[in-house]
């Protein structure tokens, strides 16, 4: 090649290589276009999400009197979630991470906890968020005078239980703040799961408390945000509206920039799918059969229908310390006689899957295969140990009311459907008695309910949560000491995970094994939502779950956004 030719040649490759990536990019973009929008945090958006001002959420919630998690949670509103920081979150596949605590440590001890507060927090009034706020939080909710109504999920904060009960003062609680970015809490005994507890956080503001209190978190005008939005407008029985907080600094800032809740009152329920299909609110809950059926037979709107699974496992309950379920005889055979699967499929066809075990699947420590044929379908089986119990062919055996929690109309069906079964295979006699909250749960927790339907979902993804309703001390009236041994010994295990998720699944096989109680379904949510709306939560995560739950407790719930297809509706 001469001399003139390899310099054009040289020229040329020059040239390619200075147009190659324009040219590929310019592709790029036209086949992933960017949308060019950032929120009004100065958050990028996605690339197919409509512009800002389209980024609002309308949904229906209850009309409750306080924004706050640590005044009330039964009486607590929707916003109370959104408007304040947790220490902890949990990522989309339930993986720990932080919130305010960027970090946190665990002494040689394994009782205190250090938790490292992000720097450069703030309240939407420009006052400092510090670890004092998280003190004073905890200490508001221990504080007997509060009357605060989640107390017991607290407990394991040393001194917690004494000062409730007032037998200590309010500054022996097990937490402190070392300074303005250092919290510690200390527990009574090792507890691994302590920051997944803590995702339950979310703080008060010391400041305003003080110059308002209860009443700070009542109105729009008195309420102030250390998370990601905050209240702009509250008009009671009408609407509350969050608006994105300008001040948040935090890790997980929003896509939305305004969420409007439509407020109602449970005495008149709205109309959900009417006002849906009127977009009028762009989400909401399938609440039986019935609804779910007509909008799987829509052709337009079936393909906005989700179900999915919930860490929630509905089960029967006994007396086990009274005749006749003191002898577990009668216990498995009730548990041998019923047909899950047929239950599922039949009156909750569409909203469970069947349960053989407390843990459901996909929770840490799942073990339900394993265990299912502790109480597998065998109603022969079922016959011969009643008969063995001295109760042959059900002759004898006492006439049973079967409590339920104020449920609604499809497992109250569910229950006359199991009231059924009993009969058809035992010949025995229940009656299903739909019992007013309170009078269920003071029945539940004083252990004089005889027997029972309830049903139980996750507070934090950890075994240490759902079977923890089955020691000695707990929720029922079931003891097992060698189940308590292998919990407690699992609660306090710090350092070898394995080991423990180990012993969650021995104690479960035991608590099966013994029947405790009747495992029967695990609950599948069923949901509508816009084509439009997009994000992390509403896409199966790793087990199948969405993490949607409202609560906002996965960070990935706050990717929330809608698209650009909005505007074909």
């Amino acid at each position: 090649m001469s001399s003139f030719r390899r310099l054009l040649y040289t020229a040329f490759l020059i040239i390619l290589a200075y147009q190659i990536p324009p040219l590929i990019a310019a592709i790029s973009q036209e086949m992933v276009p960017d949308s060019g929008y950032s929120t009004s945090l100065g958050i990028a958006l996605p690339a197919d999400a409509a512009p800002p001002d389209q980024q609002v959420l309308l949904q229906f919630s209850e009309d409750r009197p306080y924004n706050e998690w640590f005044r009330s949670v039964y009486k607590g509103a929707a916003g109370k979630y959104l408007t304040a920081e947790p220490l902890t979150r949990v990522g989309r596949n339930f993986e720990l991470r932080g919130g305010a605590a960027e970090r946190w440590t665990v002494s040689d001890d394994d009782l205190t906890w250090t938790f490292f507060i992000r720097p450069g927090l703030q309240w939407s009034d420009g006052v400092p968020l510090t670890a004092h706020d998280y003190v004073f939080s905890l200490k508001r909710a221990a504080d007997p005078n509060t009357a605060y109504d989640f107390g017991w999920y607290y407990q394991v904060i040393k001194n917690w239980t004494d000062v409730v009960a007032r037998h200590r003062p309010l500054d022996d609680l097990g937490v402190r703040a070392l300074d303005d970015l250092t919290l510690e809490v200390t527990t009574e005994t090792p507890t691994p799961y302590l920051p997944l507890l803590l995702t339950y956080s979310w703080v008060s503001p010391e400041h305003q408390v003080q110059k308002y209190g209860d009443t700070w978190s009542t109105q729009a005008e008195t309420s102030i945000s250390s998370g990601p939005f905050m209240v702009t407008d509250w008009f009671k029985g009408d609407r509350m509206i969050l608006e994105a907080n300008p001040m948040y600094t935090g890790p997980d800032p929003p896509y939305l920039e305004r969420i409007v809740y439509k407020l109602f009152n449970t005495t008149t329920p709205p109309q959900r799918l009417p006002a849906y299909e009127a977009n009028e609110i762009y989400i909401a809950e399938i609440e039986g059969q019935a609804e779910l059926a007509r909008l799987r037979s829509d052709g337009h709107l079936e393909k906005e229908v989700h179900t999915f699974p919930n860490f929630w496992t509905h089960y029967l309950f006994f007396d086990n310390q009274a005749a006749p379920f003191n002898d577990i005889r009668v216990r498995r055979a009730l548990a041998h006689a019923i047909d899950r699967e047929a239950l599922a499929g039949s009156a909750l066809r569409g909203f469970a899957v069947p349960a053989y075990a407390m843990l459901p699947p996909g929770f840490p420590a799942y073990d339900g295969e394993a265990l299912k044929d502790f109480q597998r379908h065998d109603p022969v089986l079922a016959r011969r140990l009643l008969a063995e119990a001295g109760f042959p062919e059900g002759r004898g055996f006492p006439k049973v009311d079967m409590w339920l929690r104020n449920e609604p109309a499809m497992h109250r069906d569910a229950a006359e459907g199991l009231q059924a079964i009993l009969k058809r295979e035992l010949n025995i006699d229940v009656e299903v008695l739909n019992v007013e909250n309170k009078i269920f749960m003071d029945g539940l927790n004083n252990h004089t309910t005889q027997f029972g339907l309830v049903p139980y979902e996750f507070d934090y993804v950890d075994p240490s949560n759902m079977l923890g309703l089955w020691l000695g001390n707990g929720r029922h009236n079931w003891n097992h000491p060698r189940f308590d041994q292998l919990m407690t010994m699992a609660n306090a295990e710090v350092k070898d995970p394995l080991l423990r998720t180990n012993l969650y699944k021995q104690a479960e096989r035991l608590l099966v094994e013994d029947v405790g109680g009747v495992f029967l379904w695990h609950k599948q949510k069923a949901q509508i939502w816009k084509p439009f709306l997009k994000g992390a939560a509403l896409e199966p995560n790793a087990i199948g779950y969405r993490s949607w739950r409202g609560d906002q407790v996965t960070s990935s719930s706050l990717t929330l956004y809608i698209s650009q297809t909005k505007k074909g509706t």
